[in-house]
């Protein structure tokens, strides 16, 4: 369908980022008609002090943090809870005042910035994966007593009520909204197709500027799943973390597919190089940066440091995997 920009100047608000990444500054940006992203932080650099950072800031709202509901009449499903209560009492508040009254969640994945509002919607059905169901119970004690990452502590973890193997269709209203298990980022991953809009809720699987490496194990896999999940036809992807403005815009475009594919190849295929633990971001994903697929946002340094060291350590004694096709080398 069109899409239409109702709100164009959540445009401007998405610049405005928060002084302090603690403090929930949510900005509301309507896709089209149906479809609401909920952002919150990305602040500027300058403005927050690393030192008292918790995982909920550099996991998530450094980098900045999206949720997404899908709505019609009085029905609404709810792409993930942000890492916070606070956070997503927001989300609900703000749907609640539209009208909506009954409420689905769908987890993209364990990750605790995804599942830490989930309280809020304890009467509601909350939907995910079995091996996300599995991974919070096993990890339900040490998450609610905060020694899992660290404080904040989640308490109480409310558990997913369904957890899928195959992918299932939700209805909201006139829309459809599918389902799909996907092993990308974790094994454990959750996407939401709406094949009516073409759109693609993407979780962790793909992010801008580069992707969280959590599993450096099945990066193979991994890349032979984005293939398959670029053929699925989505027009307008929108990340969880990514650039306020361009979800704002109504999301990026398949080329965040490939920019994907591109990071993952060229990390485990360098794993072996002498320098590869000193590799800036550029030396990876140069063609996404100078065309616009991707933009080079401060905290995913840290991040693409830690993914250096997984994926070093991973491979420091195995070959290097074979992606198959030709090699894809960064110039």
């Amino acid at each position: 369908m069109t899409f239409r920009h109702l709100f164009l100047a959540t445009l401007a608000l998405a610049a405005a980022y928060p002084a302090s990444a603690a403090e929930p500054d949510i900005r509301v940006m309507r896709i089209n008609d149906h479809v609401v992203a909920f952002y919150d932080g990305r602040p500027a650099e300058g403005s927050v002090d690393l030192s008292k950072a918790t995982w909920a800031d550099h996991g998530a709202n450094y980098v900045g943090v999206a949720t997404f509901a899908v709505h019609d009449g009085d029905e609404a499903l709810v792409y993930d809870t942000y890492p916070s209560v606070e956070q997503a009492r927001f989300v609900r508040n703000w749907l609640e005042q539209a009208g909506i009254r009954h409420f689905t969640v769908a987890n993209s994945h364990w990750h605790l910035d995804h599942v830490g509002g989930n309280a809020v919607y304890a009467d509601s059905t909350v939907i995910a994966t079995e091996k996300t169901r599995e991974q919070l119970a096993k990890h339900q004690a040490s998450i609610e007593n905060g020694t899992l990452q660290g404080l904040p502590a989640i308490a109480p973890v409310n558990l997913p009520d369904i957890a899928i193997s195959t992918p299932i269709t939700v209805s909201v209203g006139r829309y459809s909204v599918e389902l799909r298990p996907v092993n990308v980022h974790s094994d454990d991953g959750l996407v939401a197709y709406l094949p009516q809009d073409r759109i693609l809720l993407a979780g962790d699987t793909l992010e801008d500027t580069l992707t969280f490496i959590a599993a450096p194990q099945s990066l193979p896999e991994q890349y032979r799943n984005l293939a398959a999940m670029k053929q699925w036809g989505a027009t307008h992807i929108l990340p969880n973390h990514g650039d306020p403005t361009v979800i704002a815009r109504g999301g990026y475009s398949p080329a965040l597919i490939d920019m994907t594919r591109t990071y993952i190849r060229r990390m485990a295929e360098h794993a072996h190089d002498a320098d590869f633990g000193t590799q800036p971001i550029e030396r990876f994903i140069p063609e996404a940066l100078a065309d616009g697929t991707a933009s080079l946002w401060w905290a995913y340094r840290e991040a693409h440091r830690e993914n250096l060291q997984k994926v070093a350590g991973w491979y420091k004694e195995k070959p290097l995997p074979n992606f198959g096709h030709a090699p894809d080398v960064a110039p």
